[in-house]
């Protein structure tokens, strides 16, 4: 039994040498990391274009029509796809509800009609109004709202099932391309 007993020479631990050893480690992760930051911002940097253009809406006469989009990720009032064009309200209500697209999509349909046209700078063979639609969103709405609004815009989506058309030709589109995006916070 005296074999098994041991003495306890040291009872105290000593934890400096840990200590040290746990900021060395922190002082070399921070210094690190701040390396790989200072190369990530490097990366990320974005090239000037060369074939964007300052638009003036002024000179070259353009209309503009303001898309409003409301609604919150919560169910309740306002509805969730709930849009305003000019005076005009449309309204889904609910995700397989699209009603209010199309009757959205009918009136872009007349304001295309009334819109000075410009032959597609591509070579589409297109025919594109002189139109700036902005598309103004709450902050809290939903971006698969806003994708399908831009889906309506070209005209490339049949309404009914908002799948895109069968045997469609963009060249019988109305499509409008002049598209500015803001948003604003909501009235939550």
């Amino acid at each position: 039994m005296a074999r098994l007993h041991l003495d306890q020479a040291d009872d105290h631990l000593d934890l400096v040498p840990l200590i040290d050893c746990i900021f060395l480690l922190l002082l070399f992760f921070m210094l690190c990391g701040r390396m790989s930051t200072d190369q990530r911002t490097e990366q990320i940097t974005v090239p000037p274009t060369k074939t964007a253009v300052k638009f003036d809406e002024s000179k070259a006469k353009w209309q503009r029509e303001v898309i409003n989009i409301f609604g919150t990720t919560k169910a309740g009032d306002p509805p969730r796809n709930s849009l305003r064009l000019g005076t005009k309200t449309f309204i889904s209500k609910g995700i397989d509800d699209y009603t209010g697209y199309q009757a959205l999509r009918a009136i872009l349909d007349q304001i295309y009609d009334r819109a000075e046209k410009y032959d597609d700078p591509k070579g589409s063979g297109m025919k594109l109004p002189k139109v700036i639609i902005e598309i103004r969103a709450d902050s809290n709405t939903e971006y698969r709202v806003v994708q399908e609004v831009q889906q309506i815009l070209t005209d490339g989506m049949d309404l009914t099932k908002m799948q895109p058309k069968k045997g469609f030709d963009p060249k019988n589109g109305r499509p409008f391309v002049t598209l500015d995006f803001t948003t604003r916070l909501s009235n939550e």
